[in-house]
């Protein structure tokens, strides 16, 4: 096992042990690039359509589902994906927003894009991949570098 229990890398276990002091300096950032990065990636999707136009065509999409209050259900969908990606971003309640993008994702991947699964098809693939990084974060809490974490507190 190339790390032990305390965060150290078991340099006898890497194939390069010469790279071991790189992996204990830079390891406790891995989890907060992936958390930033599902976070920046879903901005700029609400931010369209909160700010721009694409509230427009998402609330077609639940029109056609049948749900009552189909723009009330987009821009509720944009304020996850803005406000919800730049709090995860940040580690900020964390959980609570990743159990909306679990949702959300699983809605989309399912409910939207399947059974297509390539990207050339409108596939399901990257939701799908979103929402199971979103259910890893909602598992594991806004981790060390978090704002959840300076607070003290998380759900």
């Amino acid at each position: 096992m190339p790390a032990t229990s305390n965060g150290e890398i078991n340099r006898k276990a890497l194939f390069v042990p010469a790279v071991a002091p790189i992996y204990e300096t830079l390891a406790p950032f891995g989890y907060v690039l992936i958390r930033a990065a599902l976070g920046l990636i879903l901005m700029p999707h609400g931010f369209a359509k909160l700010f721009l136009n694409d509230a427009v065509p998402t609330a077609h999409h639940f029109a056609q589902w049948g749900w009552a209050y189909p723009f009330a259900w987009a821009y509720f969908i944009g304020v996850i994906e803005f406000f919800g990606g730049l709090m995860l971003a940040l580690g900020l309640f964390t959980r609570i927003v990743a159990a909306a993008l679990v949702i959300e994702m699983a809605v989309i991947s399912f409910a939207l894009l399947y059974p297509h699964w390539d990207w050339g098809r409108h596939g399901m693939e990257y939701t799908l991949f979103m929402g199971v990084v979103a259910l890893g974060l909602f598992l594991a809490g806004g981790g060390r570098y978090s704002l959840d974490r300076m607070i003290g507190r998380e759900f």
